[in-house]
C-alpha cells in the first residue's frame, strides 16, 4: 500500500514539473518574442528615422541645390537623398560631383573583400570597373550582372560591343556628333580634341561645325580659343 501511495507522490511531482517546465518554457518563449519584436521595432524606427534625415537634408537645400541634385541623381543612377547627404559631407558640388562618379565607375575595397568572400573573382570585380567607364553603366551593377565564379557567365553576355563607347563619346560627343565629325573626314586624334573642346566649354558643337565649314583646323580652333583666353 505504501508503495502505491509513493508511486502516486511520485506521479505528482514529476505532473508539477512537467507543468512548471511548460509555464517556464512559454514565460521564455514569451520574452524572447517580445525582445525580438522590440528590436525589430526599434530597427525599423531607426531605419525610418534616418530616412526622415536624408529627406531633410535634401529639402534644406536651396532650390537651385535641390535641381542640382536631381540631376546628379538620374546621372549617377541613385537617389537625389543620398545625393544631398553627399554634398552635406562636402559641401562642395565640384567635391560632390568627384566622389559620386567615384562611387559610380568604381567598387570600394571592403566591398570588394567582402564579395570575393561571396564567391566573386577579382579579375570580374576590376573588369566590372574598366567596362564600367567603357559602357556608362555603374561598376556595382556589372559585377552583380557578371555573377560569382560558380555561376560561369561570359562578359560577352552581359556588354554587348555596341555598349562599349568611343573616346569621343566618354569624353562627352553623342554617336550623332561622332559621325558627324567622321563624315567631315576628321581623324580620330581630332574628333578626341572637339570633344575636350567642348568639355571644357571653349566651345558649342554648332560652333566647332560652323567654323570648320569656313575652312579652319581643330588645331586652328584650339590657337583661336588659347589667344583669345591670354
Amino acid at each position: 500500500m505504501k508503495k502505491v501511495i509513493n508511486t502516486k507522490k511520485k506521479a505528482c511531482v514529476i505532473g508539477v514539473l512537467v507543468s512548471l517546465m511548460f509555464v517556464i518554457t512559454g514565460m521564455v518563449f514569451f520574452v524572447l518574442q517580445k525582445d525580438d519584436q522590440n528590436h525589430s521595432k526599434h530597427s525599423t524606427e531607426n531605419e525610418q528615422s534616418a530616412e526622415k534625415k536624408k529627406e531633410d537634408n535634401y529639402l534644406s537645400l536651396s532650390t537651385s541645390d535641390r535641381e542640382t541634385a536631381d540631376l546628379y541623381a538620374e546621372l549617377y543612377e541613385m537617389s537625389r537623398e543620398d545625393v544631398a547627404e553627399q554634398q552635406r559631407k562636402t559641401g562642395d558640388w565640384e567635391k560632390t560631383a568627384e566622389e559620386l562618379e567615384k562611387l559610380f565607375f568604381t567598387i570600394p575595397e571592403n566591398k570588394k573583400y567582402q564579395m570575393e568572400k561571396e564567391g566573386y573573382a577579382l579579375e570580374d570585380l576590376q573588369e566590372a570597373e574598366r567596362l564600367s567607364a567603357k559602357t556608362g553603366r555603374k561598376a556595382m551593377e556589372l559585377a552583380e550582372a557578371k555573377g560569382k565564379v560558380s555561376e560561369h557567365r561570359r562578359w560577352s553576355d552581359i556588354v554587348k560591343d555596341s555598349e562599349i563607347l568611343t573616346t569621343e563619346e566618354q569624353l562627352g560627343l553623342t554617336k550623332e556628333q561622332v559621325q558627324k565629325l567622321e563624315d567631315m573626314s576628321l581623324e580620330k586624334e581630332d574628333r578626341v580634341e572637339v570633344a575636350v573642346l567642348l568639355m571644357n566649354e571653349m566651345y558649342t558643337f554648332d560652333e566647332v561645325i560652323e567654323e570648320l565649314d569656313a575652312g579652319k583646323t581643330v588645331a586652328d580652333l584650339k590657337k583661336q580659343k588659347t589667344s583669345s583666353l591670354n
